[in-house]
């Protein structure tokens, strides 16, 4: 006897979670979330979203309130140094700051972990998401209609017994999930120890009017790193340590602590508060920094979003927008799957669009972790890519893709249309408002077609009645503003892309076809995989 029903089961609360419950919530999608902490995140962890996952944070209505939470106080450059205070090796502005400003609506923004928990907790709660903290996952069973799971509300030590049609596990690195259901890692496996400590201190006569964003320093250990945190005078600091060597989170007493800091700063006699992360006082909080990837990420009914799907190291903060971009490229498919408007083989493309992405994206990580320690050659650095093509420029091959390519890399400004890529960001007004192109994506298809011909418009009331998922249909140039808009899709002024709601191009015709609701029917059918 089921106590609970659901469409789908979210085990882990973090931002992988939480922004699943948001995707899925907003598409109609019952959701119930279960986390075994008592709540969101208390403090800072991952420190900035990038342009894309700003984008889909967008489409959720969640733009200006994240915009607005973001944190006052930010630097400009990124720097490389022995010490604070020592000579600059070598700097550059802050990609946030400086790339993608053309190629996305979003820029980056620099907001702690636990402010967007929040702000994600509270919009999957309004969306109508089941939201339970202190509630473990005891266990669970997959069989060929859904996963039944066992929960433990921590509070009061009840068991309730949950259904639902899918499990998707985002519980983290360790993943309990994953382990319960075989799936092996591999890579390049453990790749360092690091612990952060927050602190408070005067570094102005460090800094010499530099406004420092991040710093990459050779002492006290090759490897640390300093960053602002939420005012001039507050700063979190990394160091990393060697079990090998008989080190360990404790071994970074207070003492210890701020001796390695002014040995950062290169100020030995620095005036140094130590100050609390958690609240209970903790001041040390340690991370293993893996680069890992699952073997699949599907088994039945169950799907690894985030960390339990992919671990990698810090650089390049693509850690935490790939896990929710994982969720977003999830969500939309399972709601197009359970309101009956796509065939369940198109769930078989998540893994083959989101796996090779991660693939590329930890390599990436691991490379540019190299470089900013010194360690990799000039060959290798050659072969580091900008982040704006990191987090924009990938491209996905898959069943859901007609005419797609394999997933590579490109730089944003080539993204011209073609299927397997993400859909040009351009300035377009429509009904008289200024907005991205970007904005019409998000819940059905849009079929964007050029201003020469009605038939593609007219096409679209024939091949939708059977498919339920709402296709919008634009035309340009006469139904939307779009300035470039032919030439950014590489179509004619006959021809037509197909938008997924995910704002990657599903399939394109470059000219009017003799049949275009014959082609247009079959491009449905195919992207949402109802043959």
């Amino acid at each position: 006897m089921y106590h609970h029903r659901t469409a789908v089961l979210i085990v882990g609360g973090g931002l992988a979670g939480l922004s699943s419950a948001v995707f899925l919530a907003r598409q109609d999608v019952p959701v119930l979330l279960v986390e075994r902490h008592s709540g969101t995140l208390i403090h800072p962890r991952a420190r900035t979203i990038n342009s894309r996952t700003l984008e889909l944070y967008r489409q959720a209505g969640l733009e200006e309130e994240i915009l607005a939470a973001r944190r006052p106080f930010d630097g400009k450059i990124i720097l490389h140094a022995g010490t604070l205070s020592g000579p600059e090796e070598r700097s550059r502005p802050m990609e946030m700051q400086e790339d993608a400003r053309d190629a996305s609506p979003c820029p980056w923004v620099p907001i702690d972990q636990d402010v967007l928990e929040t702000i994600l907790r509270r919009r999957a709660e309004e969306l109508g998401a089941d939201i339970r903290f202190s509630t473990r996952l005891d266990g669970f069973d997959l069989d060929r209609g859904g996963v039944t799971g066992t929960l433990r509300d921590l509070r009061s030590g009840r068991d309730d017994v949950v259904r639902a049609d899918y499990l998707i596990a985002a519980d983290g690195g360790p993943s309990p999930i994953r382990e319960r259901l075989c799936v092996p890692r591999a890579g390049a496996g453990r790749l360092g120890h690091t612990v952060t400590l927050v602190f408070e201190a005067d570094l102005s006569e460090a800094l010499r009017g530099r406004s420092v964003g991040l710093c990459h320093l050779r002492e006290p250990i090759l490897g640390t790193v300093l960053m602002p945190h939420d005012s001039e005078e507050r700063w979190v600091v990394s160091f990393p340590y060697d079990p090998a060597r008989g080190e360990s989170p404790e071994t970074f007493t207070e003492d210890l602590s701020v001796d390695l800091i002014r040995k950062a700063v290169g100020l030995p006699d620095l005036d140094v508060r130590i100050v609390p992360q958690l609240a209970d006082g903790t001041t040390v909080l340690a991370y293993d920094i893996d680069a890992l990837l699952a073997g699949t990420y599907r088994v039945g009914r169950a799907f690894l979003v985030g960390d339990s799907a992919h671990s990698m190291p810090p650089s390049g903060a693509y850690g935490s927008g790939t896990g929710i971009q994982d969720a977003h490229n999830l969500a939309w498919k399972l709601a197009a799957v359970l309101h009956g408007h796509a065939g369940p083989a198109l769930l078989s493309s998540y893994e083959a669009e989101r796996r090779p992405v991660a693939a590329k994206t930890i390599a990436q990580a691991v490379l540019k972790r190299e470089v900013n320690m010194g360690l990799a050659d000039a060959d290798a650095a050659e072969t580091l890519w900008p982040s704006e093509s990191v987090i924009l420029g990938y491209t996905y091959g898959s069943g859901a893709v007609i005419g797609g390519e394999p997933t590579r890399f490109v730089p944003p400004a080539e993204l011209d249309g073609r299927p397997g890529g993400r859909a040009p960001h351009l300035p377009a007004r429509l009904a008289g408002r200024d907005m991205s192109l970007l904005d019409l994506y998000g819940r059905g298809l849009v079929l964007l077609s050029g201003g020469a011909t009605s038939a593609w418009v007219d096409a679209v009331p024939k091949v939708t009645g059977g498919f339920g998922l709402p296709v919008d249909a634009y035309r340009i140039g006469i139904d939307i503003e779009v300035p470039g808009g032919h030439e950014a899709h590489g179509i004619a002024r006959d021809g037509a892309v197909l938008v997924r709601p995910d704002g990657f191009v599903g399939w394109r015709a470059r000219h009017r076809p003799a049949d275009p609701v014959a082609a247009l029917d079959q491009a449905v059918t195919r992207l949402l995989c109802r043959n």
